[in-house]
């Protein structure tokens, strides 16, 4: 199934371990994009969601010529990966997208990520983040949780929460102003102001130095062959 929430990947992902803290259309995109000797995870805590996906992965195996399915999906929750029987240190990337915002516990869920990921590993994902902390009003509005808002993450606490399980600082890749457009949740939410970010966080392995240093890019990349575009504030030519 998809929602219309866009695809969040980042580049070069041949090969690679792909854990989806979901698993809707994305995982099948994913599939294409890490090959055949590459691996996509799909985790849902919405049982029918994964239901519906497993239905479909023996007809796009097909369609992408492969020998064996290299995706698979599980029922569960992204704040306890341990209960799917998803191992430490697997995954090269984790991505999602609008359901950490879902989820009561965030520090969970960014831990659960740092577990599962390789070191060196990221966690690539877009979110809903908002100015403030949301008063208990929002945050019960059933309306404004159904679009994402009222479990919507204070953007300062993303960083010290991915600090404090152990993630680099977040790299800010896009952000893009969110409005209800409705006069009445206007006046619920008040002056706090709603934006949709993306990020990259990293594993980054310990002791590793934290002096300055130069990057040279090779252009190695398909696509990319001129520049790189790493976050919002760094593009290596």
């Amino acid at each position: 199934r998809y929602y219309g929430c866009g695809l969040v990947v980042p580049e070069c992902l041949s090969s690679c371990w792909i854990l989806d803290l979901g698993s809707g259309r994305d995982c099948f995109v994913l599939s294409q994009l890490v090959g055949e000797q590459g691996h996509v995870t799909g985790i849902d805590m919405t049982e029918g969601q994964a239901e519906v996906a497993k239905k479909h992965i023996a007809y796009h195996m097909d369609k992408f010529g492969y020998r064996k399915p290299n995706v698979e999906f599980f029922h569960g929750y992204m704040e306890k990966l341990g209960d799917a029987g998803l191992a430490d240190e697997s995954y090269d990337i984790a991505i999602s997208k609008c359901v950490t915002n879902l989820a009561p516990d965030k520090r969970a869920v960014l831990r659960e990520a740092f577990r599962v990921l390789k070191p060196g590993g990221e966690m690539y994902f877009s979110d809903i983040y908002a100015s403030q902390r949301l008063s208990e009003t929002v945050q019960k509005h059933r309306v404004l949780w159904g679009e994402c808002l009222a479990g919507a993450l204070y953007w300062r606490d993303l960083y010290s929460i991915a600090e404090e399980v152990g993630f680099s600082p977040p790299c800010l890749v896009t952000a893009s102003p969110i409005t209800t457009g409705n006069k009445e949740l206007e006046g619920i939410v008040g002056d706090c102001c709603f934006v949709s970010a993306t990020f990259r966080l990293f594993k980054v392995p310990g002791g590793s130095c934290a002096r300055p240093g130069q990057v040279i890019y090779s252009g190695g990349n398909v696509g990319q062959e001129r520049e790189l575009v790493f976050d919002a504030n760094f593009t290596f030519k």
